[in-house]
């Protein structure tokens, strides 16, 4: 009996129905995605060098070139190349890439300059590194190779590696070379990690974000060539603005542990003055030093405060959805129960003030005999007040889908 004797056709199984089934484009392999603004000097040498690569190692790919904008005739070349172009109105080095992945059909992704200072014959060895060695985040180091030769000297020295080294202190990765621009990842990889910024820390956000979500990741020595065309890189600009995305996506460091060590700094300050343990020159610590007391104390718990905020912005980005800390804190956190509590300190505050009040009309407005208390007690009832109202913004915040989003995307 053949294969086929004996087999029920299925409805709908004819070659006639099957030819009239429509076709999903086939994807490539790899997508190389290439910002574009005004590049008309370099753009075709390094499309040209893409696909000398693609023919020579026999790699099915793409090339796309975003369209930031260009006065040239830059989108004339890319196009005549046989490049897809595509375009993003909203200015940015960030708001480029965004838009070039979204319009790639790669399953693996390679992002680079369209200024020919990325070697782009290496597409092999990232692609080598993604699919043989299963990386998932693969980036260019200008430091391991000794390509650091044609960036400028106060990037070369101090810009770059201080970036760098915070980055490392802060997420706990072990980039050498956190600023590169050539970089290939799996198209999963990206869709976990989707950066978010428009300018040119998008590129420090993809590293942050790959080591927030314990990507594997892996380096490759790169050589820099000499750029052709002017330079879009602000120094000063661009700088703060990656200082400022590691900040913010490092709670715990720049808010947590601050806010937790003032809080009880202060706290513990307002004990040893309400304990007279706390002497100057054989006197009790009085007035002044509690009200610094509750200057700590305030400050401290407004950082904590702003920093549970950011866990939970952080929690909302996917990146701290497995976070224990936070998972226990909103297992017991209820907004009844912030608001209780905030209640509570701040009548136990305002208690404290009232009666200090009477006894100072009663006293005929003469100097309280312990200021300290006075301190003490508006310290709970500030205290009491903020936890009100931050339990009514981490209630809104904390509030999360019963369904997953990404489900309404297939």
């Amino acid at each position: 009996m053949s294969g086929t004797e004996g087999m029920t056709e299925l409805p709908g199984s004819t070659d006639a129905a099957l030819a009239t089934e429509p076709q999903r484009p086939v994807s490539p392999l790899v997508s190389v995605v290439m910002p574009c603004l005004n590049e008309e000097g370099a753009i075709g040498v390094s499309i040209d060098e893409i696909q000398r690569t693609f023919a020579k190692h026999g790699i099915d790919g793409e090339i796309v070139v975003c369209d930031n904008g260009s006065t040239d005739r830059s989108v004339e070349i890319a196009k005549s190349m046989s490049a897809r172009v595509v375009h993003q109105p909203v200015r940015g080095y960030g708001s480029a890439y965004q838009k070039g992945f979204a319009c790639a059909r790669g399953k693996y992704l390679i992002m680079g300059d369209a200024d020919d200072t990325y070697d782009f014959t290496m597409i092999p060895q990232f692609l080598g590194k993604l699919a043989d060695e299963n990386n998932e985040f693969v980036t260019g180091s200008r430091y391991l190779g000794g390509g650091q030769g044609q960036i400028k000297g106060l990037h070369r020295w101090f810009g770059n590696p201080l970036l760098t080294r915070i980055l490392n202190l802060m997420f706990g990765t072990k980039y050498t070379d956190v600023y590169c621009g050539f970089r290939g990842f799996t198209r999963e990889a990206y869709e976990k990690i989707r950066p978010v910024s428009l300018g040119m820390e998008f590129n420090l956000e993809l590293a942050i974000n790959a080591g927030l979500a314990d990507l594997e990741t892996a380096e490759i020595p790169i050589v820099l060539r000499p750029r052709i065309g002017e330079s879009k890189l602000r120094t000063f600009r661009d700088g703060w603005r990656s200082l400022r995305m590691m900040l913010l996506y490092s709670p715990n460091k720049l808010f947590l542990w601050p806010g937790s060590a003032a809080l009880g700094l202060g706290l513990l300050l307002h004990l040893l003055v309400l304990l007279h343990v706390l002497q100057f020159g054989g006197r009790p610590a009085s007035g002044v030093t509690g009200i610094f007391a509750t200057i700590i104390s305030v400050v401290g718990f407004q950082i904590l405060s702003l920093g549970l905020q950011a866990k939970t912005y952080s929690w909302s980005r996917r990146f701290d959805r497995d976070n224990a800390l936070l998972t226990r804190f909103y297992e017991h956190f209820r907004l009844e129960k912030g608001l209780l509590a905030g209640a509570a300190i701040a009548s136990v505050g305002a208690i404290i003030l009232i009666v200090l009040f009477v006894s100072w009309i009663d006293a005929g407005l003469l100097p309280l005999p312990r200021p300290d208390w006075a301190a003490f007690g508006a310290t709970l009832t500030m205290l009491g007040v903020m936890t009100i109202f931050t339990s009514l913004l981490i209630s809104a915040m904390s509030l999360r889908p019963h369904f997953d989003y990404a489900e309404l995307e297939e």
